[in-house]
């Protein structure tokens, strides 16, 4: 089944929008602003989501591994530039 509204990569928090895989955008429920895109695709809702999400899919990728604790150059600067 897929989803019907927007939710936080990390979190599962519930966006106002369409889910990210429809397109268009996502806002936040109580603040109103829109949701930023993760570096790897899919709506985050706070920093900390977004950097723990990124996080966990590149330990996932070849190459990488469980015990890498941070993230590669470019996800860090996407997402320096993402919360600017």
């Amino acid at each position: 089944m897929t989803a019907k509204t927007a939710e936080c990569r990390w979190c599962g928090m519930r966006l106002q929008g369409k889910p990210y895989s429809m397109g268009g955008n996502a806002y936040h429920p109580r603040t109103g602003e829109r949701a930023k895109i993760n570096h790897y695709g899919g709506f985050v809702c706070s920093k900390t989501c977004d950097r723990r999400s990124s996080l966990a899919l590149e330990q996932s990728m070849p190459g990488h591994g469980i015990e890498q604790t941070k993230l590669s150059c470019y996800a860090e600067a996407a997402l320096e530039r993402n919360w600017a």
